[in-house]
């Protein structure tokens, strides 16, 4: 006896059998981009570990910053300085320039998140000759101010001290290229921009 032949099959029978087929094939698609996701996700925190490595060793960067950590960094790059534990906790060094020599305080504000380095011993107002070479010398604040990119110069009315600083935000950390590049770009500016400043407290150009 021989076999019957199968009935013809419906289009409805048909489409179960695509989708049946389609959804196997989206499963296996699903499969292999999960499989690449979490290669992709593995190698991404492999990368955030390195960076975090790096970002916690703390010779290169600290997230919480005191007087110690400075003074550890100043030390790492050879300044010769002091740690002054009084009612006022600062860091000094002094600076040899070619021009002049001076010194440094840095201090640390912890509440407004700020590490603050300023000359000492820099130029003071009664270094003029007279009111007309003052009033010079404060033309020659403002112009240097203006065109210089790091650092601030500034006169210190109580003392009559000329003084150029500036500031390091810290509240997210700080690191120790950043600090120590800081104060060498501070040190060198006011260095070579001493001459000037001399000239106008002599009275030269008036």
């Amino acid at each position: 006896m021989g076999l019957l032949p199968l009935p013809p099959m419906r289009p409805l029978s048909i489409a179960l059998a695509a989708l049946l087929l389609g959804g196997c094939a989206s499963k296996r698609m699903l499969r292999l981009e999960n499989h690449v996701l979490r290669d992709q996700n593995a190698e991404l925190q492999l990368q955030v570990d390195a960076l975090e490595d790096r970002a916690a060793d703390p010779d290169k960067w600290v997230k919480a910053v005191d007087l110690d950590v400075l003074h550890r960094f100043l030390d790492r790059a050879g300044y010769v300085h002091t740690v002054v534990r009084d009612d006022s906790p600062h860091i000094r060094l002094d600076f040899g320039g070619r021009n002049k020599t001076f010194g440094i305080n840095i201090q640390h504000f912890p509440k407004a998140g700020i590490v603050f380095l300023a000359t000492s011993g820099f130029l003071r107002l009664e270094d003029t000759q007279n009111t007309r070479s003052a009033v010079l010398l404060m033309i020659q604040l403002a112009t240097i101010n203006y065109e210089m990119l790091v650092g601030k110069l500034q006169l210190n009315p109580e003392t009559g001290e000329v003084v150029m600083s500036t500031e390091l935000h810290v509240k997210d950390g700080l690191g120790y290229d950043t600090f120590i590049q800081a104060l060498d770009r501070l040190t060198t500016a006011a260095d070579e921009q001493y001459p000037d400043l001399e000239r106008a407290a002599s009275g030269v150009g008036l």
